[in-house]
């Protein structure tokens, strides 16, 4: 795959570090096994798709375009810092959306790979 994958590693150490979390306490709210983000990060490893689900879903401010290239600002925006409400998730999870939208359609590499994904699902 291209470069944007394998720096997957440096974001999600900026996410644990701004959200003043050790890899430890990082691992248990986004519900994956004791050191597998600290071995990945030690090995400059590249996330499968299902950790980076559960980065997104535990952390919901994270631009998912910037966790997974690099582009953007970190955060989607400041109210996410503001207690939670209706209002503010549905408004977060619309801009999710619309960040993931804007990555499947720049990036063909990407897009290929989600089709066939999608294809070998259904068959």
């Amino acid at each position: 795959m291209s470069d944007f994958i394998d720096q997957t590693y440096k974001r999600v150490e900026q996410i644990i570090d701004y959200n003043n979390l050790n890899i430890k306490s990082f691992e248990d709210r986004i519900e994956v096994s004791n050191n597998s983000i600290g071995t990945a990060i030690r090995r400059k490893a590249s996330f499968k798709s299902n950790v980076l689900n559960k980065i997104i879903n535990s952390f919901p401010d994270v631009n998912p375009t910037w966790l997974l290239t690099g582009k953007g600002s970190m955060i989607l925006n400041d109210i996410t810092r503001e207690p939670e409400s209706d209002y503010k998730n549905q408004k977060l999870q619309y801009q999710i959306k619309e960040h993931l939208i804007e990555l499947l359609l720049e990036d063909n590499e990407v897009r290929s790979v989600l089709s066939n994904q999608v294809k070998s699902i259904i068959n």
